[in-house]
């Protein structure tokens, strides 16, 4: 557990919290449907990685690590959505 703004939260539910860095996009799932781009935006302030699962269209998931920020995953016409699996890496 962390301390957040005086509240204990999880990891998972600090991820989804906008900080700072986040700018105005969404901590987590962030899929650009305009230009039909698929992101996972990590939002941290203390510069960790994390492990999400990426969910596609039709195939397979799969886990990936992805730093702090914006992290393109790939056409949305391949990836379906993408979580919070939990942990560091």
């Amino acid at each position: 557990m962390a301390t957040l703004g005086g509240v204990a939260t999880t990891a998972h539910a600090a991820q989804e919290i906008s900080s700072p860095s986040a700018g105005l996009r969404a901590c987590g799932w962030d899929p650009d449907g305009a230009s039909g781009r698929a992101y996972y935006n990590h939002c941290t302030g203390d510069g960790s990685s994390i492990w999400i699962r990426v969910e596609r269209q039709n195939a397979g998931g799969y886990d990936q690590c992805v730093g702090p920020n914006r992290t393109y995953l790939g056409p949305t016409s391949v990836i379906k959505y993408a979580w919070y699996k939990g942990g560091t890496c």
